[in-house]
């Protein structure tokens, strides 16, 4: 079967909340223009062709939105944006929604419901790490708003996993945050690496190789346990790499140290290969100058996809290699130094237990 993966930015970078680690605020303020406003109905409707084109008007279309904040395009856009894909009936959409969950109300999870959308919606553990971080533009905490968004999501039978942020901080308490999982009977977990910014500072709340080492064996320590006890809790980096055991690639982009064309859309219809590099050197072009598969051959691609080595000296012959070859180039800043590797140390653990809890050999 044909198919395309799709990253939408329907309302580019803007986001009505202020979170103190937000990497796309500092990669969109690295770039010339930082926010293209809500995409236009004419751009929306051109996207959506070029999807179809991409798989032969006849394929899988996984479409992802995220921002800023998405849903700051409005319920109307999104229901325009779907009428669009349903003029190519040999199209079968796969919806997905990446969302703060301030802005959802009753009528936004009908829509969801109705055309299937699985939404991640973030929440950092305990409302008061949450509130720590994810904050309003007034600086209120928003750990209530994402919990009762949580309630409309399952009130209307929508698919939804949780996003937690990993950062220094809750790096500490990997415990607790699993018994938050457990209390609120979460069971779809993406956990994601709090990043540095572009340039590299240190800004007191990314994860640092010690704090990545220390918060992901303990919290497969306490994980393990949960499934002996036979209450599963499906955490991303976990069934990746129980996956990837078992010979087949990891659905997390960027865990074997490969790059491949992402196609992240801005508002505007600017096209760019991966969602941490929506730099303008990296513009591969416009929706508006060629179909998306021109794009990804473009001078842009090729530059994005030769600087891909993300190998440094600890990685000469560790017996993991072929479990992540360097991993994904901005997020390994937090495990990998010349000196060492966390990741290392965590796969050391983890891999020989995944295989005795799944029986995988």
């Amino acid at each position: 079967m044909n198919k395309i993966s799709v990253l939408v930015k329907p309302a580019s970078s803007a986001c009505n909340l202020r979170c103190k680690y937000c990497f796309y605020t500092n990669v969109a303020t690295s770039r010339e223009v930082a926010n293209h406003g809500v995409m236009a109905a004419e751009t929306a409707a051109l996207l959506a062709q070029r999807i179809a084109e991409a798989v032969g008007f006849s394929g899988l279309a996984n479409i992802s939105f995220q921002g800023g904040e998405p849903l700051l395009a409005g319920l109307d856009w999104f229901k325009s944006f779907a009428a669009e894909m349903d003029r190519y009936p040999g199209v079968r959409p796969n919806w997905i929604l990446q969302t703060n969950g301030t802005l959802l109300n009753e009528e936004w999870c009908a829509f969801l419901a109705k055309r299937e959308f699985l939404v991640g919606i973030s929440v950092d553990g305990t409302r008061a790490n949450t509130n720590r971080y994810r904050v309003d533009a007034s600086g209120e905490g928003v750990y209530d708003r994402a919990i009762h968004a949580i309630d409309l999501l399952e009130a209307a039978d929508v698919e939804y996993n949780i996003l937690t942020v990993v950062t220094r901080q809750l790096a500490q308490k990997p415990k607790q945050l699993m018994q938050f999982y457990l209390n609120h009977d979460y069971v779809h977990v993406q956990l994601i690496p709090c990043l540095p910014p572009l340039d590299g500072t240190d800004d007191g709340v990314s994860l640092r190789p010690q704090d990545f080492r220390s918060f992901y064996l303990g919290f497969f320590r306490a994980w393990k346990k949960v499934f002996e006890s036979e209450r599963l809790i499906h955490i991303n980096l976990f069934e990746d790499l129980a996956d990837m055991l078992e010979g087949y690639n990891p659905v997390q982009c960027g865990m074997t140290g490969r790059c491949t064309v992402q196609y992240v859309v801005e508002a505007n219809g600017d096209v760019y290969p991966c969602d941490f590099y929506c730099l303008d050197e990296y513009k591969m072009g416009n929706i508006a100058d060629a179909p998306l598969r021109d794009l990804s051959v473009s001078s842009a691609v090729s530059a994005f996809l030769d600087d891909e080595d993300c190998r440094r000296e600890p990685c000469t012959g560790c017996p993991y290699s072929r479990f992540c070859n360097g991993g994904c180039r901005r997020q390994n800043v937090c495990y990998l130094t010349d000196r060492g590797c966390a990741y290392r140390d965590v796969l050391s653990e983890v891999l020989p237990e995944l295989i005795l809890l799944y029986d995988l050999y």
